[in-house]
């Protein structure tokens, strides 16, 4: 299942997106350029949404803009938590984002 699907069916809201999950550039979340250019927004909330998800928290560690071949990647690197029932289990991870038609 890809991701727009699953955002739709989990939280029933449909985003300008396609692409992958964001885990690595080659599989980055392409937002799509429509009505008002907020792709930071719908970055947050898309990690906000796999957050929820994975039943973790996480917090923004930083954020940076790429140039990947033809593409501006924006990559944000996020320190995740999931609790257990023994431990605290923290790691950190990068998401990519393609935002080349929101420039």
């Amino acid at each position: 299942m890809i991701l727009k699907d699953l955002l739709e069916k989990d939280f029933g809201v449909e985003l300008p997106i396609s692409g992958g999950f964001g885990n690595s550039i080659e599989n980055a979340v392409i937002i799509h350029k429509e009505g008002i250019n907020d792709y930071v927004g719908k970055e947050y909330f898309i990690l906000n949404c796999l957050g929820k998800v994975r039943r973790i928290e996480w917090k923004t560690l930083g954020q940076e803009l790429l140039n990947h071949e033809t593409k501006r990647i924006d990559k944000i690197k996020i320190e995740t938590k999931q609790v257990t029932q023994t431990e605290i289990i923290t790691q950190v991870e990068n998401y990519y984002f393609d935002i080349t038609e929101c420039f």
